[in-house]
């Protein structure tokens, strides 16, 4: 009787294992990833999108992309943003961005990923995609304001989502 207990309780233990593991193994939802850590910021030229860039989010946008490992790594190192959108009409663009975190000011270095994350017009329909680049990591779990091209968005992630998605 002992015995059989002792094996049906192992059996239970070995399957709930087995099911957390399975779990973990299992990709988080991409489009639930570019939700939990992205804000639109509205500018002249329409609405864009900005997203963190953590394991997951990058694994969402970037796929099979085989600069995807390289991503990665940087926003391992420090906080990078990933900014898209196409702009619903002719406007100038400023690629510089600004972030403010508990009272401090860090400014973003932007890295083209289209002709169009430069300085200068953007015409109607035409994509702009980039990166800014921080010179340090933030932190996560306390909320910040990211600006843009005379624009603002505020990022006040959810502490779980941070925990169990995002690089810190």
């Amino acid at each position: 009787m002992k015995k059989a207990f002792a094996v049906c309780l192992l059996t239970a233990f070995a399957v709930a294992a087995a099911m957390s593991t399975a779990g973990a193994q299992n990709p988080a939802d991409p489009a639930k990833m570019l939700q939990i850590f992205s804000s639109p910021i509205k500018t002249d030229g329409g609405t864009f999108q900005v997203i963190i860039l953590n394991d997951r989010t990058v694994d969402a946008i970037f796929g099979n992309s085989p600069a995807k490992a390289a991503f990665r790594t940087k926003a391992r190192m420090v906080t990078v943003f990933f900014v898209q959108g196409t702009a619903n009409k002719e406007f100038e663009f400023k690629p510089d961005a600004t972030i403010v975190q508990k009272g401090e000011t860090l400014e973003g270095k932007p890295t083209p990923m289209s002709k169009n994350f430069a300085a200068g017009k953007v015409g109607k329909g035409e994509k702009v995609q980039g990166l800014i680049e921080l010179p340090k990591k933030l932190d996560l779990f306390e909320p910040f304001k990211f600006s843009m091209n005379g624009q603002s968005t505020e990022f006040r992630l959810n502490e779980d989502d941070v925990r169990d998605y995002g690089n810190r």
